[in-house]
């Protein structure tokens, strides 16, 4: 996080405590508004530690890659086709 916080300073004029308070109010914001189970992801994301399509390519429950994600959410749902 601290490469976006650098970025504030630099870009916006904010001094380092301002730019760190910004950065920590924004990921509260965004961790809210996500679901539960990303919550604890937004900080990785934000540092780019966190791989999303990585994690979001198990959400099919092993479904093929040709698949679409209407697919793959049919089969989540008992649509085997």
């Amino acid at each position: 996080m601290q490469a976006l916080i650098n970025e504030l300073v630099e870009k916006a004029n904010l001094t380092p405590e301002a730019a760190a308070k910004s950065v920590e109010v924004i990921v509260g914001f965004v961790k809210s508004k996500v679901p539960p189970f990303l919550a604890d992801k937004v900080e990785d994301l934000i540092a780019g530690k966190f791989d999303l399509g990585a994690m979001m390519g198990g959400f099919g429950g092993g479904a093929k890659d040709d698949e679409s994600p209407l697919d793959k959410l049919n089969g989540m749902f008992g649509d085997k086709k």
